[in-house]
């Protein structure tokens, strides 16, 4: 049901409702793991709520690669959803936090990485966080060209570490005010937007931009103008991730 009503209400235009139903497919995910395997929730919460996406996502973005550019819908579309799916884990993460445990390794990790969760200090910390978003960037556009659909496992995963970290966040602080201006072991959350926005931006450009390189060559679409556009596209997604870096470093 999940999978049609989310491609009935793209093609409507409806982008509330996409949220609201990618936001449905991550509690569900989540519900079913828990259930069914509750000592495995970090990973099989992202496995079956990424489940749903799978048939809307293939069938949009072969339409588009038909169609041609622009791809602003569709970029909107997978936007939508990721957001969606954000907003479930942050809610998990504020409720069922010690199910995560995949989540909270990966992101203690980048931080260590990045000498935030220590007294590590590195002097070319642009280069290192621009270092591994790319290596992020390049990952998502391969896993999306190869199995297509968008890498909505992938989509799931970002979601679920982004959604769990903030979540993380929100709970050490106390009140609406930390929650504004952090404390002073704990930054707010909404320090992380300017940086984030860019990144999660780069990253859904790369799983759609894999994803109709996928298409095309399905259709054996291998003319010029084509992979001009690709290569616009995908550049257009490695200038949010260097922008990201940039406003992360700064």
């Amino acid at each position: 049901m999940l999978p049609e009503l989310i491609l009935r209400e793209e093609k409507e235009g409806k982008l509330a409702y996409v949220m609201l139903l990618g936001l449905l497919s991550g509690l569900t995910g989540f519900g079913l793991a828990k259930i069914f395997f509750p000592g495995m929730t970090d990973i099989l919460s992202v496995v079956f709520a990424s489940i749903p996406l799978v048939y809307p996502l293939t069938s949009v973005f072969l339409n588009d690669e038909e169609d041609g550019r622009p791809h602003i819908p569709e970029i909107e579309f997978y936007g939508s959803l990721f957001l969606g799916q954000f907003l479930s884990f942050l809610f998990l993460g504020l409720v069922f936090f010690q199910d995560f445990e995949m989540q909270i390794g990966v992101f203690s990790d980048q931080m260590s990485s990045l000498g935030l969760a220590g007294n590590a200090v590195l002097p070319d910390i642009f280069f290192v966080v621009l270092a591994n978003n790319v290596v992020l960037y390049m990952s998502i556009f391969a896993v999306a060209a190869i199995i297509g659909s968008a890498g909505a496992f992938i989509l799931t995963w970002n979601a679920s570490v982004l959604g769990i970290f903030i979540a993380k966040l929100v709970s050490e602080l106390q009140g609406l005010t930390e929650v504004i201006l952090g404390s002073g072991q704990t930054p707010s959350p909404i320090a992380y937007v300017p940086h984030a926005t860019f990144e999660m931006a780069g990253f859904i450009v790369a799983g759609i931009a894999g994803s109709l390189v996928s298409a095309a060559v399905y259709r054996e679409h291998f003319d010029l103008d084509t992979w001009k556009d690709l290569a616009k596209l995908f550049a257009t997604g490695l200038l949010f991730i260097l922008l990201g870096a940039v406003l992360e470093s700064a």
